[in-house]
């Protein structure tokens, strides 16, 4: 686990000091990764393999968007010519991954904020393992 991670987790964990809270905690971020993998589904069957992202510092209409495997293709280039590796080897394992999941059972997920860009792929139906980070 990254130590951005742990700090991010601890924070959440200090704000619900009881085992019952901490257990509410982890519902609620289940509820919220099933209802994104209902908009990762929806958008898929539209859009075609790609990706949600989640940008929590943007507006709130701007704050989640989805971009399929053009796009992402399109954003790799962009990120290419600019000289950012680290996005650009997020965008690429993004265009991986998006092409080999199943949607049914997985979800994949950019999460940018003002310090990094992280991929997620989302396992609906494992509870116990169901994040792979990929950074």
């Amino acid at each position: 686990m990254s130590e951005r991670r742990k700090k991010m987790i601890d924070k959440l964990m200090s704000t619900a000091p009881t085992k019952t809270e901490q257990d509410m905690l982890k519902l609620a971020i289940e509820r919220i990764c099933t209802d994104m993998g209902d908009y990762y589904r929806g958008f898929n069957s539209i859009e075609g393999p790609g990706v949600l992202v989640y940008v929590p510092d943007a507006e709130e209409k701007d704050s989640m968007f989805y971009l399929n495997v053009d796009s992402l293709i399109a954003a790799l280039s962009d990120f290419n010519k600019r000289g950012m590796d680290g996005p650009a080897d997020v965008i690429q394992k993004a265009i991986t991954r998006a092409e080999l999941i199943d949607p049914t059972k997985e979800s994949l997920f950019i999460v940018q904020d003002k310090d990094q860009m992280s991929l997620i792929h989302y396992k609906n139906d494992n509870q116990e393992d169901s994040f792979m980070r990929m950074e």
